[in-house]
């Protein structure tokens, strides 16, 4: 028997949330004739237990039970950590409190035997802790969850995932959950201000920025290395234990050339120690010419979005750290970190503001007279949209494929509340614009509810800064020939983006969907969209 496609290939799938095209990966390729295979079997369990997250709430006890079964049978050809911890759990879920109570009891009996065990010491005492609760013993089940977390103690996304699973169990249950905040993930933030804190330490300012930092248990921060407010920022991140994300809205040389070299070397010398200390890093543009406060917006957005969306993945909170000067008015007179405050306050999250006077002769955003960046260029939200295997078809197909997919597709997106900017033809695809990834993200939705006949439609998503032309409608940049390489990749049914969409959506949808990392498209990392839906992790 040859098979189509591989395993982790349909798992990929199911988790960028394209649920009906990894079921046909996994039929196409023969693995639903598999039954003495449990790998193939506990990929069956997988699709059945994602499967019932979908179904509305009166037919997920039955979901749940058949990925149970499932998951069962897999155990019974090649037993598991994974496999028999998700029978319990799920068959709780299916409603069989009793039934789950005395298999995770066979579980904590079988992880004391004599058995190896191919897991990390974090999931094993970690299986137990769920196991402890799936049996309606809190205490155990904490003082597990307590050792799981000593032997892993910075292993957060592992922290995130066990959470999830035993608030889920409580929420089941009907039992407090309140306990689990003891072990909750640090909270990410995101860092700006302006240019004029000077590079001699100010003690006052240093101990504000610390004692802000302990408070809200800082231990992951979003931002820019810019001279003054931004590497004074991140030195303290550093310095206090925290992970330093940076996000630069230009190529390294050029933003040390505009933001750092001016104002003095002792900054520059900084700013590579930051550099070097940093967990990640992200040019959001490929800028070298003259400043460009879109550019600046872009990253901004995609920092914000990315402490929002490390937020949500580990299940803490996320805060905004700001320091402005000392001129009239709440934000001072820096407009650039003003809108970065703004924009974070109409998501309805606080922001701690620290105020420090201009040490340094930096002229603020607010007091310049001549006009900054080109009139051409605007943040582009941008979408894809294709139909998968329409370019397979010969004439006589397409042209039925026109009649009865393409023109009532095309009727359906004129009525969508959501409305592009720009719309242009690209081959048998559209490229459509959007002032923000959140109107991008809606029109996207709306358009996958729509009739497609036996097409899956793909939608890639990218958001970047073009020359946006009219007489005629034009996009240039190269973020459209990304949003193309995106494109190519995507999988039916899903909303594929780049990483600054994905994160810069998630300022303003974070509630409301998650992004599942896929890989990376040459320099690009990309994501696949779905609503969020109360389950499994």
């Amino acid at each position: 028997m040859t098979l189509l496609a591989g395993l982790p290939a349909i798992i990929t799938a199911a988790r960028a949330g394209a649920i009906g095209y990894a079921e046909r990966l996994f039929r196409d390729g023969g693995y639903d004739r598999l039954s003495d295979d449990p790998a193939a079997l506990a990929v069956h369990a997988r699709l059945l237990k994602d499967r019932a997250l979908c179904l509305p709430p009166v037919e997920r006890e039955a979901g749940f039970a058949q990925a149970a079964a499932a998951y069962a049978r897999a155990d019974a050809l090649g037993p598991q950590l994974y496999t028999r911890l998700n029978v319990a759990t799920l068959t709780l879920l299916a409603g069989d409190r009793a039934r789950a109570a005395v298999l995770a009891g066979e579980l904590l009996a079988w992880l004391g035997g004599a058995q190896p065990l191919h897991e990390t010491p974090f999931l094993i005492a970690a299986a137990k802790a769920e196991a402890h609760l799936l049996r309606g013993d809190g205490q155990a089940a904490q003082a597990a969850l307590a050792r799981a977390i000593a032997q892993a103690p910075r292993a957060f996304e592992d922290h995130a995932s066990t959470l999830r699973q035993l608030r889920m169990i409580c929420e089941a249950t009907g039992s407090d959950d309140r306990w689990l905040d003891a072990f909750r993930p640090p909270a990410a933030m995101h860092y700006a201000g302006h240019l004029g804190v000077g590079a001699k330490a100010d003690g006052a300012l240093i101990e504000r920025i610390d004692d802000m930092l302990a408070a809200s248990h800082v231990g992951f921060a979003f931002g820019a290395l810019a001279a003054g407010a931004d590497l004074t920022i991140a030195e303290r991140v550093l310095e206090s234990g925290g992970e330093l994300h940076v996000v630069l809205p230009l190529r390294e040389d050029a933003f040390v050339a505009q933001s750092v070299r001016p104002y003095g070397a002792d900054w520059e010398a900084r700013f590579l120690a930051c550099r070097d200390a940093a967990a990640s890093w992200t040019e959001t543009a490929r800028d070298t010419g003259a400043y460009e406060p879109l550019a600046s917006h872009l990253a901004a957005d995609v920092a914000m979005g990315s402490a929002v969306r490390h937020s949500r993945s580990l299940g803490s909170e996320a805060m905004q750290l700001v320091i402005v000067d000392d001129a009239p008015g709440p934000l001072g007179a820096g407009i650039h970190t003003a809108r970065d405050v703004e924009r974070w306050a109409s998501t309805g999250r606080a922001t701690q503001v620290l105020r420090a006077p201009r040490a340094a002769p930096v002229v603020a955003s607010g007091a310049r007279t001549a006009l900054e960046g080109r009139a051409d260029r605007r943040l582009a939200a941008m979408l894809q949209i294709e139909f998968a295997g329409l370019a397979d078809l010969d004439e006589a197909g397409l042209a039925d494929a026109v009649a009865d997919v393409l023109l009532p597709f095309r009727t359906a997106l004129a009525d969508l509340a959501a409305k592009p900017e720009v719309v242009l033809p690209c081959g048998n695809s559209r490229i459509m614009a959007f002032t923000d990834p959140e109107s991008a993200y809606a029109f996207a939705r709306a358009a996958l509810l729509i009739p497609t006949g036996q097409f899956g439609l793909t939608i890639a998503g990218h958001y970047g800064l073009a020359h946006w032309l009219s007489d005629p409608e034009a996009l240039i940049g190269r973020p459209v020939d990304q949003l193309g390489a995106i494109a190519a990749v995507a999988f039916p049914g899903t909303i594929t983006v780049s990483e600054a969409f994905a994160s810069a959506l998630f300022l303003a949808a974070g509630d409301e969907v998650y992004a599942e990392p896929l890989g990376e498209v040459g320099e690009l990392r990309i994501h696949a969209l779905r609503r969020v839906a109360p389950g499994l992790a």
